[in-house]
């Protein structure tokens, strides 16, 4: 009965559900758990016991065969709540059955609107069993809740019990909005919250909504959101809140916050009016009492001054609680006129249960870099903080007078903290700066938050060599120690003569005090003493320690040590005058060839992790240093006397982009300094390359072949500046492989990223930003550096023969550019002189070549493939590039521009080799401008692929050997073009793009001669000048002539369009026509074009007469309709051809055009004949079709017989050359071959 009873009723819950916006809580209790929710809604909350041990699984009350069973109950109690804010009718029901309740003994049933306050809705006893229903309208809020309890009498056995089961709530809501809850990750950015009604609502309405803190506090962890949403009433309509969340550097407990709906209007309800806001944080925990470490060292002509102040405005005996918002102070000691400051830490301390990591100073807000913790139980939390301010000290005017402001500062002044004076607010500055006029020293700066108490702490200052002791002071800076509080404190400092106690702060005397953790502020190396006894908390001490120091000395320490009193050890200083070596190894990422440039000059980088060397006058290894993140080095502690300082280069990394990571990478040196103790400093800007640009430096530990040393001399001072500078794109040998070679360059490239380059102008170009540019700086004979001349310098020119095992590496990385003219640049034209036709002119529009120069700069290999590319935007110029196979330059993706290249010789233009191809497209973009390419094996240019090739401004000339070997060879690839080239004595065609795919464009060109071999390619020879297919290329304004075959054959596809181009006496070999369509002589035009092939085989114009009529050449004939007729001179009337010449057969000459004349569009207004008739001529062209009728401007010098010639052109197909016509004066009928009849209307 009981399972039948709840099928029906969960079938009307949810038929109801549907309808009505029913929502039902239920407990089957069917799992031994207090949180099941079995209905379409949770309740609030989970079953809660009282008096009993609130397990489901034992107890008095528990779970048991499915069923909420009682036994033996007295004061215990179990209750359970749902929210039913928003609903119109609630009902309880449940069934129930009792045992062996005896006379008194009752099962009471309660119920509560506010979960305190109960009304008894009945009671069950004896031995019987039911359902219970009742409406609980009366108790509907957002904490209804129903208890179950014994009623008037304890239960007296383990007999006496009772079970419920079925437990259900049915609520009938009308239509409401509800929050949900959101659970986000700190650095998410935002938490968005989603308010959704959950039925229609005619007319709409508004909900206000607000943010609230919980666990996160508004400010610290999100940012106050308040707002107003608008719903139309729409069932499901959905709205955001948006809360900004803020994201701290340190890690945090997840938290929580309250996005709270409220103010609904128009009657609508809010069924869960409160969405949880739950941040997580992955931030690594703020440590507690962290132990002191070296900080930071500096070493040079360093000192250092302090200030700080307290917010603790008493001592502990008088009010350890008062506290101020704001302190200021000003520098212990000034800061000397002319001095720079390197470095400036503000420092701040408070007591408090929460992270305040912003403050005021000097009006402006300042983040912690590091934040510490340090907990001494009870609850009494410490944070310290430490922030760069360098950059707010470097601009203040005058930092020696100005007064120092600090606030902002949170400090938790509660019963915690007061109750055992141990409030804490406060803060120091550090200054470092650097003056040439003061003594070398070095500065250890050591950073922490330590806790001590009872315990000792020593920190060494080593690595120098003392070299007097006048200004070697120590400075400790500590929180929360008390004057009243002196037991068993001591600072000491500790040196070859003893140890001594730093005294005189305060009432620490020494002798009957030893209190040095006492509130003061203190500073006895200037004078008068500084001793300020009211910076409640704050310990900023600085003890003039020279009376302990000896010259020679090599170490000093300080000794920390706390009693009963809790001290936070935050820092400690250590200053001591020192010889020693300090300067920076950096990369002068932008050096553009010539004399080397200094760290200051260079605006260079300093590169970290770099190895610096000392080696004593025996070459011995004496000591080994490490550059910082900023590239400065510090070696210390050696005696007086000579020395050599080495960097390692293969230490050396580039500060761009992955050079930290790559271990291949190898730099040249460019810049050292030497320095004496009489002249100082000598800057060394002639050794590019090293002590030997030949040679390649070696592992550390040996200064034999080493390339960076420089000569040091020490007597008791310090040498402040011995640099080193580097530079990653010089090339200056000519080896195969290794440090400074070409090979090496383009690993660096491959491996470091372009961000910062601009590399500075030389005197020939000024490379691009971004560009990474070789700078060729090979030695010469007679290197004007005095470096010894390269062994592969000859005749003018730097050889570079690459090994067949060690090819140049794929250059990958984008906006590399391999350029010789910055070798030009340096050693100047050293290879004079010119190859090939530079400086003729070519094209129809006598376009000027460039000259093709001949480079300092050979590289070569027997193999082939010199240069092999995949990256964007790479470039090779100004080279002399060849081989014994393969390519010369072989593009396998992205983009490449060749410019101002020899390709096929050597730089003297003498051809030594068996090159292949010169520039081989396979399957990228390629600018080829400008180059001289000859003598290549089968192609000087082969396109495979790619979307662009621009081929222009060449000199290609006696390439090809065989009878298929062509000067540009095209199998694929789109957005061709060639322009502006010279292309001669081609063993085969000039431009053979049979197997293109068309949309080629094909201008301002000269072609001629091609067809040198003559020998059989595919079954014919193919001596032509352009050989074409596909479809919708342009031969435009190109110089075609005197090839061994035709000057253009088309040989497939349509709309290929060759316009006001000079075509003349090809077929050198064998008569052949200017234009021939299907590579199969004179196509002659069939009635009404019908035939089809290569550009369809379109009909050429046919001329019926040629006449002068004044200033006027008028030329009349037949077309087809909208026909683009082209005029011409014929190459016989120029005079380079003979009549005959094209004939192939045929009665007439089907002239080549060699001088354009005009152009007129049959059926335009120009056109003056708009009849149609028929014809016919000797050779058996024929048509029926318009006639037309042109008015050109007459050419200056045309004369009566002159010869002409057409073209037609229709959808941009254009057709053979027209049978030549000769100009007469006027009669009716001029080309008395033709006849024709007029079609009447």
């Amino acid at each position: 009965m009981k399972l039948k009873y709840l099928y029906s009723l969960l079938f009307i819950a949810v038929c109801s559900s549907f309808i009505y916006g029913q929502q039902t809580y239920r407990d089957n209790f069917s799992n031994t758990s207090y949180s099941n929710n079995d209905g379409n809604t949770n309740f609030s909350t989970n079953w809660i016991e009282s008096g009993d041990n609130n397990s489901a699984a034992n107890g008095y009350i528990r779970i048991t065969g499915n069923e909420l069973r009682f036994a033996y109950i007295w004061t215990e109690n179990i209750r359970r709540s749902a929210n039913l804010t928003g609903a119109t009718a609630a009902t309880l029901s449940f069934d129930w059955q009792t045992s062996s309740l005896e006379a008194g003994e009752t099962l009471a049933v309660q119920a509560s609107s506010d979960g305190t306050n109960f009304t008894t809705l009945t009671t069950f006893a004896g031995n019987t069993s039911g359902t219970f229903s009742q409406s609980i309208a009366a108790y509907i809020s957002n904490n209804t809740t129903i208890r179950f309890q014994s009623g008037n009498n304890n239960w007296t056995d383990n007999n006496d019990l009772a079970y419920i089961d079925n437990f259900l709530i049915t609520a009938n809501f009308g239509p409401s909005v509800s929050i949900n809850d959101v659970t986000v990750a700190e650095e998410a950015g935002n938490a968005i919250f989603t308010v959704t009604l959950n039925q229609n609502y005619p007319g709409g309405f508004n909900v206000n909504y607000a943010t609230s803190n919980g666990t996160a506090i508004l400010g610290s962890d999100y940012t106050s959101t308040t707002g107003t949403l608008s719903f139309t009433g729409t069932a499901l309509e959905t709205r955001t809140i948006t809360v900004p969340i803020l994201n701290n550097s340190y890690g945090e407990n997840s938290e929580n916050f309250f996005v709270n709906l409220s103010g609904g209007t128009n009657g609508i309800g809010i069924s869960k009016s409160i969405g949880v806001g739950t941040i997580t944080d992955t931030d690594p925990a703020i440590p507690n009492n962290t132990p002191l470490t070296l900080f930071e060292e500096f070493s040079g002509y360093f000192d250092y001054t302090t200030t700080g102040g307290s917010l603790r405005t008493q001592d502990n005996n008088t009010n350890a609680c008062a506290i101020t918002a704001a302190s200021s102070n000003t520098l212990l000691s000034p800061i000397p006129a002319g001095a720079t400051i390197r470095k400036a830490y503000l420092q701040w301390a408070h007591s408090s249960q929460n992270v305040d990591d912003t403050v005021t100073f000097e009006g402006q807000n300042v983040t912690a870099n590091t934040i510490y913790g340090s907990n001494i139980g009870s609850g009494r939390q410490f944070y310290g903080y430490m922030s760069d301010v360098t950059s707010i000290l470097q601009a203040i005017p005058n930092p020696s007078t100005n007064v120092y402001d600090f606030t902002g500062l949170t400090v938790d002044t509660s019963n915690t903290y007061c109750s055992s004076a141990t409030v804490l607010g406060g803060w120091t500055l550090m200054i470092f700066y650097e003056l040439a006029t003061l003594p070398a020293v070095t500065i250890n700066l050591y950073q922490g938050f330590s806790g001590e108490s009872n315990s000792s702490s020593t920190y060494t200052l080593g690595g120098f060599f003392a070299i007097g002791a006048s200004g070697a002071k120590t400075t400790v800076i500590s929180w929360e120690g008390d004057q009243t509080l002196s037991n068993n404190e001591l600072l000491t400092v500790t040196s070859g003569t003893g140890t001594f106690k730093l005294t005189g702060d305060g009432d620490n005397n020494g002798i009957s005090v030893n209190n040095p953790f006492n509130s003061t502020i203190f500073d006895n190396t200037v004078s008068p003493a500084i001793n300020q006894t009211n910076p409640y908390g704050l310990d900023l001490d600085t003890y003039n320690i020279s009376p302990y120091i000896s010259p020679g000395e090599t170490t000093v320490s300080t000794t920390v040590q706390s009693g009963q009193d809790y001290v936070i050890v935050n820092s400690v200083l250590l200053k001591v005058p020192s010889n020693l070596i300090t300067g920076t190894v950096f990369e002068d990422m932008n050096y553009g060839g010539g004399a080397g440039r200094s760290l200051a000059v260079s605006s260079g980088v300093g590169t970290a992790a770099t190895t610096v060397e000392l080696y004593n006058a025996l070459n011995a290894l004496v000591k080994t240093s490490a550059t910082k993140p900023n590239g400065s080095y510090t070696i210390g502690g050696m005696a007086n006397g000579n020395y050599r300082v080495r960097v390692v280069n293969s230490t050396v990394k580039s500060n761009r982009t992955g050079g930290a990571a790559c271990t291949t990478c190898l730099p040249v040196q460019t810049f050292r300094r030497n320095y004496a103790t009489v002249g100082g400093f000598t800057n060394i800007t002639n050794r590019i390359g090293g002590a030997n640009p030949a040679g390649t430096d070696p592992a550390a530990g040996t200064i034999t072949n080493a390339q960076s040393l420089s000569t040091v001399t020490i007597t008791s001072e310090g040498v402040v500046g011995l640099d080193f500078g580097f530079n990653f794109n010089t090339i200056v040998n000519t080896n195969n492989t290794g440090q400074g070679s070409l090979e090496k360059f383009i690993v660096n490239s491959n491996n470091l990223g372009n961000t910062g380059l601009d590399i500075v102008a030389n005197g020939i170009f000024d490379p691009v930003a971004g560009d990474d540019t070789s700078i060729f700086m090979i030695p010469p004979t007679g290197d004007a550096l005095g470096r010894t001349a390269d062994a592969n310098f000859t005749s003018g020119y730097f050889d570079i023969l690459l090994s067949n095992g060690n090819p140049l590496p794929i250059i990958t990385d984008d906006n590399t550019k391999i350029d010789g003219r910055t070798q030009t640049a340096y050693s100047g034209d050293t290879n004079t002189g010119v190859l090939g036709s530079g400086g003729s002119t070519v094209g129809v529009s006598n376009l000027v070549l460039p000259n093709y120069n001949r480079p300092e700069i050979q590289v070569h290999r027997d193999n082939g493939d010199v240069f092999r590319t995949e990256g964007n935007d790479i470039g090779i110029r100004n080279i002399s590039i060849f081989a014994n196979n393969n390519s010369g330059i072989r593009v396998d993706a992205g983009s490449l521009s060749v410019i101002g290249n020899i390709i096929g010789m050597d730089a003297t233009g003498v051809t030594v080799n068996d090159l292949n191809i010169g520039i081989e497209n396979v399957d990228g973009n390629l600018i080829a401008d400008g180059n001289y390419i000859a003598n290549a094996g089968n192609y000087a240019i082969s396109i495979d692929g790619g979307t662009s090739a621009i081929i222009q401004k060449n000199h290609l000339a006696n390439n090809g050997i065989a009878p298929c070997d062509d000067a540009i060879i095209i199998t694929g690839g789109t957005g061709i073009q060639i322009l502006q080239n010279l292309m001669e004595t081609s063993a085969s065609t000039a431009i053979d793009a049979e197997a293109g795919t068309g949309n080629i464009i094909i201008s301002e060109n000269s072609l001629t001669t091609s067809g040198q071999d003559g020998g059989n390619c595919t079954g014919s020879p193919q001596q032509m000048a352009v050989k074409l297919a596909g479809d919708g290329s342009e031969i435009t304004n190109n110089k075609i002539y005197t090839n061994g075959g035709a000057g253009i054959s088309i040989v497939g596809g349509t709309s290929n369009l060759i316009s006001q181009n000079s075509i003349y006496a090809n077929g050198t070999a064998a008569d052949a026509l200017g234009i021939d369509l299907n590579d199969d002589g004179v196509t002659l035009n069939d009635n009404t074009d019908v035939d089809s092939g290569p550009n369809n085989l379109e009909n050429f114009p046919v001329i019926g007469s040629a006449f002068i009529s004044g200033n006027n050449l008028i030329v009349s004939g037949w077309t087809a309709p909208g026909t683009t007729v082209e005029v011409f001179f014929t190459d016989i009337n120029q005079g380079t051809a003979s009549t005959g010449d094209n004939q192939l057969g045929l009665t007439q000459d089907y002239g080549e055009g060699q001088v354009y004349i005009g152009t007129a569009v049959e059926g335009s207004a120009s056109d003056q004949d708009g009849s149609i008739s028929s014809y016919i001529d000797e050779d058996g062209n024929t048509d029926n079709t318009n006639k037309y009728k042109f008015t050109l401007p007459l050419p200056p010098g045309t004369v009566l017989g002159n010869l002409v010639t057409t073209t037609g052109t229709r959808a941009n197909s254009t057709s053979e050359f027209s049978p030549k016509a000769v100009i007469t004066a006027y009669t009716v009928i001029t080309n008395r071959k033709i006849t024709y009849r007029v079609k009447t209307n």
